[in-house]
């Protein structure tokens, strides 16, 4: 028996934040049979406030996926646009979620979709980071591709198209969001322009062995179309996914500056502060209510005249909290009208997670506020365990084959950084750490700039950036050397 909850009302929901009260129970019936049963929602899937809501529940003793249009104003548009998707995808033979009821709870003018729950269900970034087998990824863009034909040559375009947006049940593989589907040619299979563009937005995304399949999945997509692979097409489809990724990172970077299912911004008490929403709640809410009186319980990691680090148990996880002091009045006046080093951190370590570069996960930022002006400000981030790379490559007892591994991952992260725009603005080598788990992470993100273009710019940061890291190892030729050759593999 599942507890049914409170009695919602269609302007409750549409008034509905994070903090929505669950399960909740909302009637459906309004003299219609086939909707007699009350619908039980239990789990908040995605929440765009005002605007959008799913969830999973129970309706006639079925689990189903749910998705309300909370929008007084457009909420209609975006329910027909729905169902128009879900018809074109049904009528051309591709897999989607049954639609088991439609309808407007007239009383708010509250349109919904209930939709069969898929289970076993996963989508291809689970199955993505599920293994590393290179031939097992293949294979799942491979399937998923030749399904973005069969969309292609029905006349279908995905608008919105990313990896969420497919789910693998046994055998089965499933298209799910018909709200971004559009009858683009009446019925007519999409011609060469709109369809490369298409499928470069579906592989634009920054998950790690992508690119090195990607002439083989242009194959196979022709393939399927029937096509043969006309001269510079593949150079414009690595370009195209290139211009799309970078879009992609500055909508992300956007995202996570405003309140939304993944983050929470607001401003009270004299203080903005943006959090990752998996960490609200709890002792967080205490620290970053009264971060100093909190942070004499820590452990110092370093206490500078610029900077005050601590390490800190939160709810059971370790912390890192960086407070960037305000020295004098001066420093106090340069620093009021510009976004401070916490904010910087937040937007860089963004930036880098969604390219999943290792980098200690954004926990929260918090500024201190007077009449909008900036003062001290805090970065709280996850902790990882392990070593600085000046303390690690220099360790005696180190492994040749280990350090040669841990200069692989160097190399890796110099080029990414590189191919990406990005300058650190200083390489110290303890803002390398060498992670118990073997990966290298980069830390101290509050110089840390993003380049639009490779200009002029952008390569004397680098190049300030390069001299830094040699200059760790001055004093170990071995080292210095190594760097050196990397170094200049990335110049060439």
């Amino acid at each position: 028996m599942v507890d049914s909850g409170w009695l919602a009302n269609p302007e409750a929901l549409q008034r509905a934040q994070f903090d929505l009260k669950l399960p909740f129970t909302i009637s459906l019936s309004e003299g219609r049979p086939e909707a007699a049963e009350k619908l039980v929602c239990c789990k908040l899937l995605r929440l765009i406030p005002g605007k959008r809501m799913v969830c999973a529940g129970l309706w006639k003793e079925r689990e189903v996926v749910v998705k309300f249009y909370l929008d007084r104003r457009k909420g209609g548009r975006h329910f027909k646009r729905e169902l128009a998707g879900v018809r074109a995808l049904t009528a051309a033979g591709i897999k989607t979620p049954s639609r088991l009821f439609h309808g407007i709870v007239s009383a708010g003018h509250l349109p919904l979709i209930i939709f069969a729950e898929i289970k076993p269900a996963a989508t291809l970034v689970d199955l993505w980071f599920s293994q590393d087998e290179k031939r097992f990824r293949l294979k799942l863009l491979e399937r998923v591709c030749v399904v973005i034909a069969g969309h292609h040559t029905a006349g279908l375009l995905q608008s919105d198209i990313h990896w969420s947006n497919f789910l693998f049940s046994n055998d089965d593989l499933f298209t799910i969001d018909g709200d971004a589907v559009e009858n683009k040619n009446a019925g007519r299979a999409l011609g060469r322009k709109s369809s490369l563009a298409n499928l470069a937005l579906f592989l634009a995304e920054p998950y790690p062995g992508i690119d090195e399949h990607l002439g083989h999945l242009w194959q196979s997509y022709c393939d399927c179309r029937g096509w043969s692979i006309e001269p510079g097409e593949f150079e414009r489809l690595r370009f195209q996914i290139g211009d799309h990724r970078r879009k992609k990172v500055d909508k992300f970077v956007a995202k996570s500056l405003r309140s939304c299912t993944a983050f929470v911004a607001r401003r009270e008490d004299g203080f903005y502060t943006l959090i990752d929403r998996t960490y609200q709640g709890g002792d967080l809410e205490r620290l970053l209510h009264r971060p100093d009186e909190l942070l004499v319980d820590g452990e110092i990691l370093k206490a500078g005249n610029s900077a005050t680090v601590v390490r800190i148990n939160i709810d059971g996880r370790d912390l890192v909290v960086k407070r960037y002091n305000i020295k004098n009045f001066s420093h106090a006046l340069r620093r009021c009208f510009r976004p401070s080093r916490a904010f910087v951190s937040w937007k860089m370590g963004q930036r880098l997670s969604w390219w999943r570069i290792a980098t200690p996960k954004p926990v929260a930022m918090l500024e201190k506020r007077s009449f909008g002006l900036r003062s001290t400000a805090y970065f709280i981030s996850e902790y990882v365990a392990g070593s600085s790379a000046y303390d690690h490559l220099r360790r005696s007892d180190l492994p040749t084959a280990e350090l040669e591994k841990w200069l692989q991952q160097f190399a890796v992260l110099l080029t990414q950084l590189r191919n990406l725009g990005l300058s650190h603005g200083d390489f110290k080598a303890t803002n390398f750490l060498c992670g118990i788990d073997s990966k290298l992470y980069l830390l101290d993100l509050d110089a840390m700039r993003s380049w639009d273009r490779p200009e002029s710019g952008f390569k004397v940061a680098v190049s300030r950036d390069y001299r830094r890291l040699l200059a760790n190892w001055h004093d170990v030729p071995e080292l210095e050397l190594s760097f050196q050759r990397i170094i200049e593999k990335l110049l060439l």
